[in-house]
């Protein structure tokens, strides 16, 4: 499996797996809400009612130019939602300014607009474990602000019998636009994924999804989001020591192979690799957060249903699942076992090694600035 990164990644973006037009390329924004959409759809547990996405980015007014006070005419609804027909629209939620140097004031609370959507979108995805409710409800609240306007949208009438389809409207403050249309279906349609990384096509874009939610919710700073990179690659073994082997595949094979030396890795198990990354989103998940804080050990722990916890924990699940039992791990860099961390250990970056006998896989997180 070649790189595999967020869709948000400043410097190796992850590549859109769908074709589009060139005025239809989703934002930063409207990537997390593609990543949550699609990551809902693999997070579906079997013998759950089907349903299908479509994810349609666009442009539009921006609101200074045209507030929605009231939709605008359904033909430009349609056009910039590339529906066929739109045959209603009602508004969920609008920044309203009542004269300019006026500030823009929601319509509605934020909360009671999730709380809309939650109930909305769960009538067409059964998320039936907390963490696809933890999904659904952070989609939710994505959806409903803080800078959004939202419309709903009827488009052409369903068959008899067929249930109805959710179809959303989200605009930013600039008039970048997101249709999103959840379809009952025969059963759960999956994501796109890139047809070059072959059997690990669909492995690559729910990690891909993975890693771009957790850079949402995981900051080093006010400007820079914590980041998540992943790939696989064949291993000769040799004479060698299977760590020793690793390393110097991945000073060979990395980016940058000609600015770091060798890294110094340590052999570590699963249950540390775990323990040692859900510390290190506590240290940057920015809810958590207080400038005020004393001091490390005043950071609360992560709640055990806090969305950011299942992403890590599925994170880890798929990629130890695709190394396989036998796997050996390595990791160079900071991996805090224990909690407060070592303020000696000002490491900036994890680096871990996944070692099979032919295959090597190398997940990075980057915690610089």
């Amino acid at each position: 499996m070649d790189l595999t990164t967020a869709y948000t990644d400043a410097w190796h973006r992850q590549p859109d797996p769908v074709e589009r037009a060139g005025d239809r390329r989703p934002t930063n924004e409207q990537w997390v809400l593609v990543a949550a959409v699609w990551l809902l759809a693999m997070w579906s547990p079997d013998q759950v009612p089907g349903w299908a996405s479509t994810l349609v980015p666009g442009r539009t007014k921006a609101r200074q130019d045209q507030q929605w006070l009231e939709p605008p005419p359904l033909s430009e609804i349609a056009d910039v939602g590339d529906l066929a027909e739109v045959t209603d629209a009602a508004v969920l939620t609008s920044r309203v300014s009542i004269g300019p140097g006026r500030p823009y004031e929601p319509a509605r609370a934020d909360e009671e607009v999730a709380a809309e959507l939650v109930a909305l979108i769960s009538d067409v995805v059964a998320a039936r474990d907390q963490r696809g409710q933890a999904l659904v409800q952070f989609l939710a609240d994505k959806v409903a602000g803080p800078y959004s306007d939202v419309l709903r949208l009827t488009g052409a009438e369903a068959a008899p019998g067929v249930p109805e389809a959710l179809h959303l409207l989200h605009r930013d403050t600039w008039g970048s636009t997101l249709r999103a249309s959840l379809t009952p279906a025969a059963e759960v349609q999956p994501p796109p994924v890139i047809a070059a990384d072959g059997t690990d096509a669909g492995l690559g874009t729910r990690i891909a999804c993975s890693m771009t939610l957790l850079s949402d919710l995981l900051w080093v700073n006010n400007n820079t989001p914590v980041t998540f990179r992943f790939r696989i690659g064949r291993l000769d073994q040799g004479a060698g020591d299977w760590m020793t082997t690793a390393a110097r595949w991945w000073a060979e094979n990395r980016e940058d192979a000609d600015e770091y030396d060798l890294e110094e890795f340590r052999a570590v198990s699963a249950t540390d690799l775990r323990t040692g990354l859900r510390n290190e989103v506590r240290l940057h998940l920015i809810e958590l957060l207080d400038d005020e804080s004393g001091g490390l050990d005043e950071i609360p722990e992560v709640p055990a249903d806090h969305l950011a916890r299942f992403l890590l924990d599925d994170l880890l699940d798929v990629i130890l699942t695709r190394m396989g039992d036998d796997v050996r791990i390595a990791c160079a860099g900071l991996l805090p076992v224990t909690w407060p961390p070592s303020e000696e250990d000002d490491s900036m970056a994890t680096t871990v090694l996944l070692v099979t006998a032919d295959e090597v896989a190398v997940l990075e997180v980057d915690l610089s600035d």
